[in-house]
Order: C-alpha cells, then structure tokens, then sequence
C-alpha cells in the first residue's frame, strides 16, 4: 500500500514538472511573436506598407484585372521603397475619409496617395516638402457654355469627394454664396460625381487637377476645364506623426529623384508632361 502511494505520488510530480515545462514555453513563443509583429514603423520591417484610395486615377487606381494598384503615386512609392532599401512596396486599399485615422493606428507606414498639404494635416502628421504641383478645378462637359468660373455655380449641381480638399473649397464658395449647400453633392470615390456628371444630374464637378487631366484626355470629346484656381495646392507624402526620421529620409529621396529626373520621367509617363516642377 505504501509502495502503491509513492507510486501515485511520482506520477502527480512529473505531470506537474511536464505542465510547468509546457506553460514556460508557450509563454517564451508568445513574447517572440509580439516581437516579430511590431508595427511600430516603416524602418522596423523590410516591407514598405503604404496606404492608398486606389479609385483616383491616375494617381492610384486598379489596373484591368481589377487587382494590382497602378498609378503616378503608386511609382513613386516603389521607388521610395527602393532607395529605403526595402526588399518590397504593398498598398493597403482604405477609403479616404478614415485613411489617416488608420495611418496613426499602424495599418500602415505612409499615406502616399494625393495628400494636399493643409494646415490641419501638418499638425497632425509628418508630411514631406512638396513633391507634384495641385489645384483645384471645375469639370464640365464640353457642350457646357455658361459655367466659365467659380461665379457661375451658383443654382447649379457640383459633385465632389467627401473628406478632400475639394469639399473644403466648395464649403468655402458656399460661405460666400457662390454654391448653395442643398446643390452640393459628395462621393467617397472621386470617379462617382463624373458618372453622375455623364448622367445629367451634374453641371459641374470640383476635382483636383490632375485628376482632371487625366479623365480629359481619356474623354477629349466629354470634358473640358472650365476653370482652375490660381492657388497652388502642392502635395506630400504622409507619415504618422511620430516618424519624423522616416519622414526626412524620404525627404532626401524625393530632392535626389527630382535631381536626377525620375520625378519628371514618372510624370511624363502618367501625364504627358512634367508636374512635378515649379512647386514653390
């Protein structure tokens, strides 16, 4: 009886040593993967992950196959990714009116998708210097003659995207009674007002320039600029708040891309000229 509890007693201790031994090791794994998945900058991982609204041609948009992101901002972010010296550049699809908000909580490590500079997003952010020259314009089509400038909106239909800087401009003709409130519609992709324009139920669309160019001169018969702001509205590239120093690296990059013209071939390609000059 003796000999059958010491028995007993043996197998309750090594069931316990074994127990021990298997909780001190998934501990040690959890800890290393929490390590491996850190998030907390570009530089900690050899993949460059950049956030972009992939419906804004040509800045960033889907090819044909509906899968691979294509675009101006899309080579501009492989080659930043290139001369970062990492191994490779993914695009993480997010709809702009909540794509800084994911910038900051790490869903990615830049913002390389037409952001205007303004003061709101310099203090919230880490922006670049300049990298493509912007402005607002009015798209009409081209049988439209009696929208020639801002003047003329007034009692007339305008689409623009919700949450960009083309809203905040047509708030501001709103302030100055140039548009009424109940005329203005928003989109969250900057391609829908111009299906709406095509439709009729628009006379005008408020757009960034480049995007304007760009339908333009796939639809030279459809559209016309009928008016661009004589205010620059230059863009950057966008970094969490925290991530200065990734921010004047890219700094660095961008001065030697435009010095030794792969900015200006970039541009070429995308718009037929060279939009990255001239941005002071």
């Amino acid at each position: 009886m003796l000999r059958l509890k010491k028995r007993n007693l043996l197998r309750v201790t090594a069931l316990v040593v074994i127990l021990i031994l298997t909780l001190t090791a998934c501990g040690t794994g959890t800890e290393s993967t929490n390590t491996d998945q850190s998030s907390d900058s570009g530089t900690k991982s050899d993949v460059l992950l950049v956030g972009v609204d992939d419906n804004y041609p040509p800045m960033e948009f889907k090819d044909s196959d509906g899968k691979t992101t294509i675009g101006f901002d899309v080579d501009v972010a492989k080659e930043l990714g290139k001369r970062l010296g990492k191994s490779d550049v993914q695009f993480v699809s997010n709809d702009w009116t909540g794509i800084f908000q994911a910038l900051e909580i790490n869903k990615f490590d830049a913002i390389i998708s037409s952001v205007s500079i303004n003061e709101e997003r310099q203090k919230e952010h880490s922006l670049t210097k300049p990298y493509i020259a912007n402005k607002q314009v009015i798209v009409t089509k081209k049988s439209t003659t009696d929208i020639k400038s801002t003047d003329n909106l007034n009692g007339k239909k305008v689409g623009l995207q919700a949450g960009s800087t083309s809203e905040d401009f047509c708030r501001d003709l709103i302030k100055n009674k140039k548009v009424v409130e109940n005329d203005m519609s928003t989109y969250p992709l900057v391609t829908q007002p111009f299906m709406d324009l095509d439709a009729g139920r628009l006379d005008a669309v408020i757009c960034d320039i480049v995007v304007a160019k760009y339908y333009i001169a796939n639809n030279k018969d459809k559209y016309i600029i009928a008016w661009e702001s004589p205010d620059a509205e230059p863009m950057a590239l966008c970094f969490k708040k925290k991530d200065t120093e990734l921010r004047d690296k890219a700094n660095k990059i961008l001065d030697d891309m435009q010095a030794d013209g792969t900015m200006k071939k970039i541009s070429e390609k995308w718009f037929g000229e060279d939009v990255t000059k001239n941005l002071q």
